[in-house]
């Protein structure tokens, strides 16, 4: 009976995290909506509509999808106009209150986006 009793709770613990996870995503996902500039250079921008982005720096364009991952890595799936794919992973933190994200990457380098 333990055992049952341990699976049981082991699963229910399981589906509250996953619900969790998922409603922080989407909550995000809605909170990112919109055109972000970076704080750094006005020309570079990112703008979310829902599953989408598209990040420009003058006249150059890439546009494609972004999925967050659990530990807050945002995956960028780009395509330019001339079709090269590109895909960049950046660590996000994002601050609701001020409307700001921050992107870093592998490298350790970071840009900061405000709304």
């Amino acid at each position: 009976m333990k055992k049952h009793s341990r699976s049981f709770s082991a699963l229910t613990k399981l589906i509250v995290s996953l619900l969790t996870i998922l409603f922080l995503l989407c909550s995000c996902g809605g909170e990112l909506d919109g055109t972000w500039e970076s704080t750094s250079d006005e020309d570079t921008r990112i703008r979310f509509a829902g599953e989408n982005v598209r990040i420009s720096y003058d006249d150059f364009r890439i546009e494609g999808t972004y999925e967050l991952t659990d530990d807050g890595t945002i995956v960028f799936r780009l395509t330019d106009e001339n079709g090269n794919k590109y895909k960049i992973q950046a660590f996000l933190t994002y601050d609701k209150r001020n409307k700001i994200i921050t992107l870093k990457n592998p490298k350790g380098e970071t840009e900061t986006f405000v709304k």
